[in-house]
C-alpha cells in the first residue's frame, strides 16, 4: 500500500487516481491516461512528491517529446507550488535535447545542428551521388532517384522513420528490399539513407552535423553498441516521461537503458489512443508491452477523468474507444451534428461559426480540424466570402500548394501575366511547381537560378517554356505541352475557367503524374483530391479564365498574422491543443476515415480530433445516411442523454457543496503557510512548524493549533 503523500499541491485537491500515482513505489509506473486527464499535472505531482521526500532536483529527469510539452510541465510545477528556484534545477528536456546534452559531453567537438531541408539538402545530394557510384544492378528497375523538393521531402520523411526504428542498417540475413517494405519506405530511400548516414558519421572526422532527431538516433545507437558509456551519465533516481504515445524504438531504448539502474524509478504517461505519429515510428507497444519485456516490477495505473470537457463528450469518447472515460468537469459540453448537401459541405460549417460568434463565443477559440489539407479549399473561400478571419496552422493556403501553383503557372504562361502575382517568392514557387509536375530533370542549381530570374523578370516565363521545358522534355511530353499551350492560347479570356482547368488536367494527365511524384499512395490521393476541389471551386465561381486567374492572384493570403481568427488545421497537427469549439467537416466514408490509411490510426485521429473540444463539438455529415462516417454512429449520442444529465447533475451538486462547505474540520485539514525569518526558524520548529523543501516555506501541519504561529501568519498575509 502506498504511503500518504507528503507533497501538498497549491490550488488543487488530487483525485485518488492521482494520489496513487504520486505515491507509487513501483520501479516502473505506466500511466494509462485519457485525453485531457491531467497527465502533465499528475507527473508534476510525482516530481513534487519526490522532492518532498528529500530527492535532490538534480536527480530527477523529466523527458517529453515537444518543446510545448516541456514548457507546460515547467509552468505546471510552479503552479502546484514547487519553488521556481528548484524547478530550474530539474533536468527537464525533450528527448532530442537530452540526447544532444549527453552527446555534447562525450564528443571532442560539438557538431552543428541543422533543422531545415535547405540546410540538409547538400548532404542528401552528395549521398545520392555517393550511392550512384556503387553497383546497384542487383535491384534491377526497383530504384528511382529524383532530386526535386517533393522527392527530397519524402526521402527525409523515410529517413526519420528508419532512424526512429533503429533500422538504417541491415542485420545478418536481412535483405534491403524486405527491410524497406517492413518499415514502409521505398528501396531507393532505404539505400539513400544508408549512404547519407555513412557520410554524416565520418570514420575520420566524426559526426559532421545533426539534423532533426539525429541526436536521439545517435545516442540510442551508441548506448546499444557501448553500454559501458552509461556509467558516464548522471544516475537519475526518478525519471518521468510525458507524451509516451509519441515514443519510438530509439527513444524507448534510451529510456530503457537509463531505467535499468537498480535505484532508478520511472513514471511515464501516455494515451494509446493518441498514437498517430506513425511517420516517426510511434507505436502503442511502447506504452506497456515493450516495458513488460524488460522489467518485472511494473504497474499500470489509470487516469480516467478528463478535465477538458463535460460528461456528454466523455461518454461519447468512451463509446467510441470502448474504454472507461468520465469527467469531473460540471460543464454541459454540447455535441451538434449538422447535415450537408453534397455540393454544400462547408455552408453549415460557416453557419456554425457565425452562430457561435452571435452567442458570444470568440472566433480565436474555434478550430476547424480537417482529415487532410485538400478539404480546406471550399471552406477558405466561404470564409473569405463571409469576411470571417482565419489562420492556418501546420498547413498552407490552398492557393499556395504545389499542385495548385502548377495549374496557375500554366494559366500565367497562356495569359502572359505572371506579373499579376504580387509576391516574388510566390512567382518563384510557381516556376518550381511547373518544373516539378512537368517531371523535368533539372539540377537544383539550374531550377533555383531559373526560378529566381523569372521571379525577378516575369516575362521570362515564356522563354523558360520554350528554351527549357520543351528542350528537356521527352517527345511525348513535348507533344502534351504543345497541345496544352496551343489550347490555352486559342480559348478566349471569357471561356469558363472550370472548362479550361478540366481540359488542362486531362491533357497533362495530372492524376498519373501525382502518382509518380508522390510515392506514398495516400499523399498522391490527397494531391488528386486537391486538384479536383480546385476545379469544383472554379465551377462555383463561374468566372472566365482571365478573371479567374486574377481572382486567385487577388486572394493570395498575406504573410501577416490575423488577429481574432478561426484556426484551420489538420487533426494530426492539433494533438496537445484544446479549443472551446471544435468543428470536424467532411465526416463521410472515404474522407474520414480515409480508406488509404491504417484503420487503427484513422480511429486514433478521430479520437484526437473530438477530444480537442471543451465547450462545443460540431460534426458535419452528409445527408445520405449510408455515406455518414461510421465513427459518428459509434459515438452513440442518442443513448447518452440520460446518463449525461444524471452525471452533470451530480457534478454540479458536488461543486455547490464544495463551495458551501466551510466546516471547521475542513479548515483544520488545510495547512497554513508561514513566513518565518531565518533567525526565528528554530523557535517555529520547536512550536511544531515544518519546513517544505519543495515550496521552500514553513507551514503549520493540518490538525495543529495555529494560535502560537499568529505573528508569522500575519507577516505572510
Amino acid at each position: 500500500m502506498a504511503s500518504a503523500p507528503r507533497f501538498i499541491p497549491r490550488s488543487m485537491i488530487p483525485t485518488s487516481e492521482q494520489v496513487a500515482i504520486q505515491c507509487s513505489q513501483h520501479r516502473i509506473t505506466l500511466i494509462e491516461a485519457n485525453a485531457g486527464a491531467a497527465k502533465t499535472t499528475t507527473l508534476a505531482l510525482r516530481i513534487g512528491e519526490a522532492l518532498a521526500r528529500g530527492l535532490a532536483p538534480e536527480q530527477i529527469l523529466a523527458l517529453v517529446f515537444t518543446d510545448e510539452a516541456k514548457e507546460v510541465l515547467h509552468e505546471r510545477l510552479k503552479a502546484l507550488g514547487v519553488a521556481p528556484f528548484i524547478v530550474n534545477k530539474l533536468a527537464l528536456y525533450t528527448v532530442e535535447d537530452f540526447a544532444h546534452h549527453v552527446l555534447h559531453f562525450w564528443e571532442e567537438e560539438n557538431p552543428p545542428r541543422l533543422s531545415s531541408l535547405h540546410e540538409l539538402k547538400p548532404m542528401a545530394l552528395e549521398a545520392l551521388d555517393h550511392l550512384s557510384q556503387h553497383p546497384t544492378a542487383q535491384y534491377g528497375d526497383e530504384l528511382e532517384f529524383r532530386t526535386h523538393h517533393v522527392a527530397l521531402s519524402q526521402f527525409f520523411q523515410s529517413q526519420l522513420r528508419l532512424k526512429a526504428s533503429l533500422a538504417v542498417f541491415l542485420n545478418e540475413e536481412e535483405s534491403a528490399a524486405e527491410k524497406a517494405l517492413q518499415f514502409g519506405v521505398t528501396l531507393s530511400d532505404f539505400l539513400w539513407t544508408q549512404h547519407y548516414e555513412i557520410l554524416r558519421q565520418s570514420p575520420y572526422e566524426g559526426v559532421l552535423f545533426r539534423g532533426p532527431q539525429d541526436a536521439t538516433y545517435d545516442l540510442a545507437s551508441t548506448l546499444l553498441e557501448q553500454p559501458d558509456l552509461l556509467e558516464l551519465l548522471p544516475e537519475y533516481r526518478l525519471i518521468v516521461v510525458d507524451e509516451l504515445h509519441d515514443a519510438n524504438e530509439a527513444a524507448f531504448q534510451i529510456l530503457r537503458l537509463l531505467a535499468q539502474r537498480p535505484q532508478t524509478y520511472v513514471v511515464a504517461a501516455g494515451d494509446k489512443d493518441q498514437v498517430i505519429q506513425k511517420h516517426l515510428a510511434a507505436d502503442a507497444t511502447y506504452l506497456h508491452a515493450r516495458f513488460e519485456a524488460y522489467f518485472e516490477q511494473l504497474v499500470r495505473l489509470p487516469l480516467t477523468y478528463t478535465y477538458r470537457h463535460g460528461p456528454y463528450l466523455a461518454y461519447a469518447t468512451a463509446q467510441f474507444k470502448q474504454k472507461k472515460v468520465d469527467s469531473l468537469l460540471p460543464l454541459a459540453t454540447q455535441i451538434h451534428v449538422h447535415r450537408y448537401a453534397q455540393d454544400q459541405a462547408v455552408v453549415p460549417v460557416v453557419q456554425a461559426l457565425l452562430q457561435w460568434q452571435r452567442q458570444g463565443g470568440r472566433l480565436a477559440q474555434c478550430a476547424v480540424l480537417f482529415r487532410d489539407v485538400h478539404q480546406s479549399i471550399h471552406l477558405e473561400n466561404q470564409l473569405l466570402t463571409h469576411g470571417v478571419p482565419y489562420t492556418l496552422h501546420g498547413m498552407q493556403s490552398y492557393l499556395q500548394r504545389d499542385e495548385i501553383l502548377f495549374l496557375r503557372a500554366w494559366l500565367a504562361l497562356a495569359l502572359r501575366d505572371l506579373a499579376a502575382i504580387q509576391q516574388s517568392s510566390l512567382r518563384e514557387r510557381m516556376v518550381r511547381a511547373l518544373a516539378l509536375f512537368s517531371e523535368l530533370s533539372f539540377t537544383e542549381l539550374d531550377i533555383a537560378a531559373a526560378a529566381a530570374e523569372i521571379a525577378e523578370t516575369p516575362a521570362l516565363l515564356r522563354f523558360f517554356y520554350e528554351g527549357q521545358m520543351m528542350r528537356c522534355a521527352s517527345e511525348h511530353d513535348q507533344w502534351r505541352f504543345k497541345e496544352t499551350l496551343g489550347y490555352l492560347e486559342q480559348v478566349s479570356a471569357d471561356t469558363s475557367a472550370a472548362e479550361v482547368l478540366a481540359h488542362l488536367m486531362q491533357t497533362l494527365d495530372v492524376a498519373n503524374v501525382a502518382k509518380r511524384i508522390y510515392v506514398f499512395d495516400h499523399a498522391a490521393e490527397v494531391i488528386q483530391k486537391s486538384m479536383s476541389a480546385f476545379l469544383a471551386m472554379a465551377q462555383q465561381l463561374n468566372l472566365g479564365v482571365a478573371p479567374f486567374y486574377q481572382w486567385c492572384a487577388q486572394h493570395d493570403p498575406s504573410t501577416h498574422a490575423v488577429p481574432h481568427a478561426v484556426t484551420l488545421s489538420c487533426v494530426a497537427q492539433a494533438k496537445g491543443k484544446e479549443y472551446e469549439h471544435v468543428l470536424l467537416p467532411y465526416l463521410e466514408m472515404g474522407e474520414f476515415p480515409s480508406l488509404q490509411q491504417d484503420a487503427e490510426m484513422e480511429r486514433n485521429l478521430f479520437y484526437v480530433g473530438i477530444t480537442r473540444a471543451q465547450k462545443r463539438l460540431s460534426l458535419f455529415v452528409p445527408q445520405a445516411d449510408h455515406q455518414v462516417s461510421e465513427y459518428v454512429h459509434e459515438l452513440r449520442l442518442e443513448q447518452l442523454h440520460v446518463p449525461t444529465q444524471q452525471r452533470l447533475h451530480d457534478l454540479q451538486q458536488s461543486a455547490v457543496g464544495r463551495q458551501l462547505s466551510t466546516t471547521s474540520s475542513q479548515i483544520a485539514a488545510q495547512r497554513i503557510n508561514l513566513r518565518v525569518p531565518f533567525a526565528e526558524k528554530d523557535q517555529a520548529k520547536e512550536l511544531g512548524a515544518r519546513w517544505d523543501p519543495v515550496q521552500r516555506v514553513w507551514f503549520v501541519p493540518p490538525g495543529v493549533n495555529p494560535a502560537p504561529f499568529t505573528r508569522w501568519v500575519r507577516s505572510s498575509s
